[in-house]
Protein backbone atom coordinates (compact mmCIF):
# COMPACT_ATOMS: atom_id res chain seq x y z
CA UNK A 1 0.00 0.00 0.00
CA UNK A 2 1.41 3.57 -0.88
CA UNK A 3 0.40 4.70 2.18
CA UNK A 4 2.76 5.48 5.03
CA UNK A 5 1.61 6.62 8.17
CA UNK A 6 4.27 7.95 10.91
CA UNK A 7 3.75 8.35 14.69
CA UNK A 8 6.23 11.07 16.73
CA UNK A 9 6.40 11.99 19.84
CA UNK A 10 7.82 15.24 20.93
CA UNK A 11 9.86 15.60 24.11
CA UNK A 12 9.47 18.88 25.23
CA UNK A 13 5.73 19.60 25.03
CA UNK A 14 4.43 15.80 24.89
CA UNK A 15 2.24 16.41 21.55
CA UNK A 16 1.97 13.36 19.98
CA UNK A 17 2.40 13.68 15.98
CA UNK A 18 0.68 11.45 13.32
CA UNK A 19 1.59 12.01 9.90
CA UNK A 20 -0.52 10.12 6.87
CA UNK A 21 1.71 10.72 3.54
CA UNK A 22 1.35 9.31 0.20
CA UNK A 23 3.83 7.93 -2.25
CA UNK A 24 1.42 8.49 -5.73
CA UNK A 25 5.01 6.92 -7.51
CA UNK A 26 3.49 3.79 -5.86
CA UNK A 27 0.50 4.57 -6.53
CA UNK A 28 -1.15 1.67 -9.01
CA UNK A 29 -1.73 3.70 -12.29
CA UNK A 30 -5.30 1.71 -12.69
CA UNK A 31 -5.88 3.78 -8.88
CA UNK A 32 -4.60 7.13 -10.65
CA UNK A 33 -6.98 6.03 -13.24
CA UNK A 34 -9.66 5.75 -11.48
CA UNK A 35 -9.26 9.09 -9.54
CA UNK A 36 -8.84 10.90 -12.58
CA UNK A 37 -12.53 9.13 -13.79
CA UNK A 38 -14.31 9.25 -10.19
CA UNK A 39 -12.66 11.31 -8.13
CA UNK A 40 -9.91 11.65 -5.29
CA UNK A 41 -11.67 9.47 -3.03
CA UNK A 42 -12.12 10.82 0.94
CA UNK A 43 -11.73 9.90 4.33
CA UNK A 44 -13.16 10.97 7.16
CA UNK A 45 -10.61 11.94 9.93
CA UNK A 46 -13.33 12.51 12.85
CA UNK A 47 -15.59 10.28 14.45
CA UNK A 48 -15.11 7.93 17.60
CA UNK A 49 -11.97 6.02 18.30
CA UNK A 50 -12.37 2.90 20.58
CA UNK A 51 -14.78 2.15 22.83
CA UNK A 52 -15.31 1.93 26.12
CA UNK A 53 -13.96 3.91 29.47
CA UNK A 54 -11.60 5.45 29.80
CA UNK A 55 -10.76 5.09 26.13
CA UNK A 56 -13.28 6.09 24.14
CA UNK A 57 -12.62 9.83 22.64
CA UNK A 58 -14.30 11.62 19.82
CA UNK A 59 -13.22 14.18 17.09
CA UNK A 60 -15.38 16.42 14.96
CA UNK A 61 -15.88 15.19 11.13
CA UNK A 62 -14.07 16.38 8.91
CA UNK A 63 -13.37 14.84 5.57
CA UNK A 64 -9.73 14.85 3.59
CA UNK A 65 -8.99 13.72 0.10
CA UNK A 66 -6.61 11.44 -0.47
CA UNK A 67 -4.82 13.14 -3.17
CA UNK A 68 -5.10 17.04 -2.65
CA UNK A 69 -5.18 17.28 1.46
CA UNK A 70 -2.32 14.85 1.60
CA UNK A 71 0.82 14.81 3.81
CA UNK A 72 -1.91 15.59 6.56
CA UNK A 73 -1.17 15.64 10.27
CA UNK A 74 -2.95 15.41 13.41
CA UNK A 75 -1.60 16.46 17.06
CA UNK A 76 -2.62 14.92 20.00
CA UNK A 77 -1.76 16.86 23.24
CA UNK A 78 -1.52 14.40 26.28
CA UNK A 79 -1.96 16.57 28.65
CA UNK A 80 -5.27 17.64 27.47
CA UNK A 81 -8.28 15.94 29.53
CA UNK A 82 -8.96 14.09 26.29
CA UNK A 83 -5.48 12.25 26.03
CA UNK A 84 -4.18 12.16 29.52
CA UNK A 85 -5.08 8.98 30.11
CA UNK A 86 -3.71 5.86 27.61
CA UNK A 87 -2.58 8.66 25.26
CA UNK A 88 -0.85 6.04 23.41
CA UNK A 89 -3.60 3.82 23.43
CA UNK A 90 -5.87 6.78 21.80
CA UNK A 91 -3.45 7.75 19.35
CA UNK A 92 -2.67 3.91 18.34
CA UNK A 93 -6.66 3.41 17.72
CA UNK A 94 -6.34 7.02 15.74
CA UNK A 95 -3.75 5.65 13.24
CA UNK A 96 -5.64 2.14 12.79
CA UNK A 97 -8.73 3.51 12.27
CA UNK A 98 -6.94 5.99 9.73
CA UNK A 99 -5.68 2.98 7.67
CA UNK A 100 -8.73 1.00 8.03
CA UNK A 101 -10.06 4.21 6.61
CA UNK A 102 -7.93 5.01 3.68
CA UNK A 103 -8.16 0.73 2.75
CA UNK A 104 -11.83 1.37 2.76
CA UNK A 105 -11.27 4.69 0.18
CA UNK A 106 -9.79 2.69 -2.56
CA UNK A 107 -11.86 -0.46 -1.97
CA UNK A 108 -14.83 1.71 -2.92
CA UNK A 109 -12.86 3.60 -5.44
CA UNK A 110 -12.04 0.02 -6.96
CA UNK A 111 -15.61 -0.81 -6.83
CA UNK A 112 -17.10 1.79 -8.49
CA UNK A 113 -15.08 0.69 -11.43
CA UNK A 114 -16.46 -2.44 -11.76
CA UNK A 115 -20.08 -1.00 -11.52
CA UNK A 116 -20.05 1.97 -13.43
CA UNK A 117 -21.23 1.62 -17.09
CA UNK A 118 -20.16 4.60 -18.86
CA UNK A 119 -23.85 6.21 -19.53
CA UNK A 120 -27.00 7.19 -17.25
CA UNK A 121 -30.36 6.17 -18.44
CA UNK A 122 -33.19 8.75 -17.13
CA UNK A 123 -36.65 8.13 -17.41
CA UNK A 124 -38.25 11.86 -18.18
Amino acid sequence: MPALLKIKRSIDNDIWKINFSLDLASLAESDKDLMRKFGEPQINIGGVFLSGEPNTYTLPDQYIKVRSDLPYTQEFDSKSPDFETVTQTKVEAFQTDFTSRYTAAFVALRDNADTFTGEYLVNV
